[in-house]
């Protein structure tokens, strides 16, 4: 039931594509602080519970991976245990779940004409960061919007950053690459993030060398 609540905001992932950078500063973000502390997994004592940090096990550079996307979207390693899903709502772009519904990462990409850049306006990934942190701006299930930036693949990205009434989070990276923007979102709960931003920020290229054809 959870997950309902997130439908509309991947409707407009899919409509318009990322957004925001309104503040750029990460050190007080949510992404950066789950970033710290997953980047602290490892020294953590065999008294924190799995409540409080992801286990070793469940740590990219531990778990089994497999490799998703497409030759449009781009390519990302994920846990091997992640299975396909298809949103209901009809939303573009490779998506997996770890068969909760409820952690979602979600590739897709735009062109000018995908995104209906208007001729005269430049478009690149800072034009669909800022479109799509306009759109969210009114919206009343969203208890907190920032934005960062941050480095996908070495590739300069836009960060926006929300969380919703209901504490899930939604994040989503957008970067360029050529003539075409990228985008990756991630929507769930916060011990699943601390644990996949590596796989979003080290593992993305357009090199699809043993992808899942699924």
């Amino acid at each position: 039931m959870k997950h309902k609540l997130l439908v509309p905001s991947l409707t407009i992932l899919s409509a318009c594509t990322l957004m925001a950078c309104s503040h750029t500063t990460k050190k007080d973000t949510a992404v950066s602080s789950a970033k710290e502390s997953s980047s602290k997994v490892e020294k953590k004592t065999s008294s924190s519970s799995s409540k409080d940090a992801p286990s070793k096990k469940e740590s990219k550079s531990t778990q089994e991976t497999k490799r998703i996307g497409n030759a449009d979207y781009g390519y990302i390693d994920i846990p091997s245990k992640w299975i396909k899903f298809t949103d209901l709502s009809g939303v573009e772009g490779v998506q997996y779940t770890d068969g909760s519904a409820y952690n979602i990462v979600t590739l897709n990409s735009f062109t000018r004409e995908k995104a209906k850049a208007p001729a005269d306006i430049e478009f690149n990934a800072e034009f669909l960061a800022k479109k799509l942190a306009v759109m969210w701006q009114d919206n009343q299930d969203v208890d907190k919007m920032t934005g960062a930036r941050t480095k996908v693949a070495g590739l300069d990205a836009y960060q926006l950053q929300i969380v919703m009434k209901s504490g899930q989070y939604l994040i989503t990276w957008i970067f360029q690459k050529g003539e075409k923007v990228y985008t990756i979102s991630f929507e769930g709960d916060a011990e699943t993030l601390k644990t996949f931003i590596p796989y979003i920020e080290d593992t993305w290229s357009l090199d699809g060398t043993g992808a899942v054809t699924d």
